[in-house]
């Protein structure tokens, strides 16, 4: 272990933080133009301060966090996020730093780059970027303070989780266009009962998906399940089974070249809602409102007529 030192600075910080999230010292190195050599020496020095191995060295395979390298990591974002606030504060039209966001699944094909673009014309000078997430990790991910806001479902995440509720997203009925019900302008969750499903099979929306049936006494029969949503799509499009949806994309063609047919369910308003979940009890940082008004901003022009 180095020899101890008597302080740190913020560009020990910074680059200890890059390095973290892209698991190399070289690719830390280039991304910020300096020798390679710089971020060694400074991550060598940070960890003869902290006194505890931060990093894990691999060779020819890049760096992971130890444990004690997680826990600093959550405290030095914090850290940067402080002092990047107090220099933005000076320019209350200006954001600078970094904003480590998420956006579940499922969602991120039809607004994860809306929202991303969004911020970038906003913010220009705000470094963004914004990974998917499962449901299983939305909670895990903000206690851990790897991330400050997610765009997701309103699913319950737990007490520790708030959510801020954006928009709403009606289920519909997918089936092929050779189906029998794909003349019809609705149907009902009796007729689809019965029929073969094709479940998107991912957690949270799994049980969600599934307490439809069960809210309305009625046991759907599972078929097959995915967790892409896209192979689900192409399984009904080939005529085997329906299934179940809330985002629509813009056109009913399939990857595959197939074609299904969307249709409104009757007997049932089941709206999940979509909206950012962030740690309950901390005010968010302007990047993470920011993240909030784009976000609320992007997917309400998605739902002008």
């Amino acid at each position: 272990m180095p020899t101890p030192q008597t302080s740190l600075t913020l560009n020990q910080i910074r680059y200890f933080v890059r390095a973290a999230e892209l698991g190399s010292m070289t690719a830390t190195a280039a991304e910020i133009f300096v020798a390679q050599s710089a971020v060694s020496t400074a991550i060598a020095q940070l960890e003869g301060t902290v006194g505890c191995q931060l990093f894990i060295r691999q060779r020819s395979r890049g760096i992971v966090l130890t444990e004690q390298g997680r826990t600093f990591y959550a405290a030095a974002l914090d850290i940067l996020n402080t002092v990047d606030e107090a220099v933005d504060s000076l320019k209350p039209e200006r954001l600078t730093g970094s904003l480590v966001a998420g956006c579940f699944t499922t969602l991120a094909p039809f607004w994860l780059p809306g929202v991303y673009e969004s911020l970038q014309s906003a913010y220009p000078d705000l470094n963004v970027r914004i990974r998917e997430v499962t449901g299983e990790q939305v909670e895990q991910l903000l206690q851990r303070r790897e991330m400050e806001v997610i765009l997701t479902y309103g699913f319950d995440y737990g007490r520790d989780i708030d959510f801020e509720q954006l928009s709403e997203a009606p289920v519909y009925a997918a089936v092929s266009e050779h189906s029998h019900l794909a003349g019809r302008e609705v149907v009902s969750l009796e007729e689809l009962a019965p029929e073969p499903l094709i479940l998107l099979d991912m957690g949270k929306s799994t049980n969600y998906f599934l307490s439809i049936f069960h809210d309305a006494h009625l046991r759907p029969q599972i078929h097959q399940r995915f967790e892409s949503y896209e192979v689900v799509r192409s399984m009904v499009a080939r005529g085997h089974g329906y299934t179940i949806l809330n985002q629509r994309p813009v056109h009913d063609l399939t990857n595959d070249g197939g074609r299904i047919v969307r249709l409104p369910i009757t007997g049932t308003r089941s709206y999940l809602q979509v909206g950012v979940a962030h740690r309950a009890g901390e005010t968010l940082s302007r990047r993470g409102q920011a993240f909030i008004d784009e976000s609320r901003e992007v997917l309400n022009r998605g739902q002008e007529p």
